[in-house]
């Protein structure tokens, strides 16, 4: 049996609390629809190596000093949440946005988890002494060199998500400030074990942020959905230059290229919007071949945006012919506006007089 103190009585508390948040956790991402299920399927896994994980350390603490029996177990422990834990933040990343360097990250983990597995032998990141009592190794801090260069790369990661998203970057650093926390205390102090509630309630925050983003994005194209535009709409920020986009004769290159060609036709002038637009505004797929920027900087750009933006799309069919080209058409609205709706028709009814005016000019030619 064993024997706990008052402080592991307290610490077994908080392993508990973990446990069931974990356990909890798991239930919210298998009833999530939002996100996709290979994106799922990762959050589980690092939820369920969380739990096994946060229940080895409540082991590991409350025989610590004791049953010296228990050494060579007690070291094999410390060396697999040593080897497991920089995992998690590269595995989340993964999950959210495959990323081109991934597969070098899990290189340098494995190689770490050798290294972690070795020091059961050689005692260079942690030892257990005879009395089953865990010490830090004099390499010690290799373990959080990797642990924090694991963690940036989640940062990076987030930050690309974030941008491509459309999502603000400030939430994204808010949650993973959880996670620093955490660590930071227990590495200050290591009787303070709140490493793994940290990283619990962190992966649960990421995941709750990352579902309301995948929610708020158009599917094909990742630019903001209608649900957003709308939102915009009921509450527009001001002042602002509303930019309507359209696809010229879309109909036509879905009924002789095929509607997948016609997908991407869509995907490919997102980009280019969202390469024109995006440091500027918020960027939406309104309707099926509709687009609408909502410009809330560099207000007096807008029709410089509005030609560049052009240019973006005549070089993108200068190499592909079967390309459409767009109509853009905008009209803003000052700070004291009360009819943001009649700015937007008026921007919807400047996007069709600029593609009236198109077709007049290829006719004369």
């Amino acid at each position: 049996m064993v024997e706990l103190g008052n402080a592991v009585k307290g610490f077994s508390g908080l392993t508990v609390l973990t446990l069931v948040f974990l356990v909890a956790s798991v239930s919210v991402v298998l009833s999530n629809r939002t996100v996709s299920r290979r994106s799922r399927r990762v959050f589980i896994c690092v939820l369920l190596a969380l739990f096994c994980i946060a229940a080895i350390d409540w082991f590991v603490v409350a025989t610590s000093g004791q049953y010296p029996e228990l050494r060579v177990f007690h070291a094999v422990c410390m060396a697999l949440t040593f080897a497991v834990a920089p995992f998690l933040p590269v595995a989340i990343a993964n999950a959210i946005f495959p990323a081109k360097y991934v597969r070098w990250m899990f290189v340098l983990l494995v190689a770490h988890a050798v290294f972690q597995f070795g020091s059961i032998f050689g005692g260079y990141v942690f030892w257990i002494d005879e009395s089953n009592t865990y010490h830090r190794g004099p390499l010690y801090v290799v373990y959080m060199a990797v642990y924090t260069m694991s963690a940036l790369y989640l940062v990076i990661e987030s930050v690309r998500m974030g941008r491509a998203y459309q999502s603000s970057i400030v939430a994204i650093v808010a949650v993973l400030a959880c996670l620093v926390t955490g660590v930071l205390i227990q590495v200050f102090d290591n009787t303070v074990r709140m490493t793994w509630p940290a990283v619990a309630m962190t992966v649960i925050l990421f995941f709750a942020y990352y579902s309301d983003m995948v929610l708020r994005a158009d599917a094909l194209t990742k630019l903001l959905n209608r649900r957003s535009y709308e939102e915009f709409i009921a509450r527009p920020k001001l002042p602002c230059v509303v930019m309507v986009i359209d696809v010229d004769d879309f109909k036509h290159v879905n009924d002789t290229y095929g509607h997948a060609y016609g997908d991407e036709c869509l995907s490919t002038i997102a980009t280019c919007i969202r390469r024109t637009f995006g440091m500027a505004g918020w960027c939406y797929r309104t309707g099926g071949d509709e687009f609408a920027v909502m410009l809330t900087r560099r207000l007096d750009e807008a029709d410089a945006f509005a030609v560049s933006l052009k240019a973006a799309v005549a070089r993108v069919r200068a190499e592909d012919e079967r390309m459409p080209s767009v109509s853009v058409g905008y009209a803003a609205a000052n700070a004291t506006c009360t009819d943001f709706e009649a700015v937007v028709e008026a921007a919807d009814k400047a996007m069709y007089e600029s593609k009236r005016q198109e077709k007049v000019v290829v006719q004369a030619k």
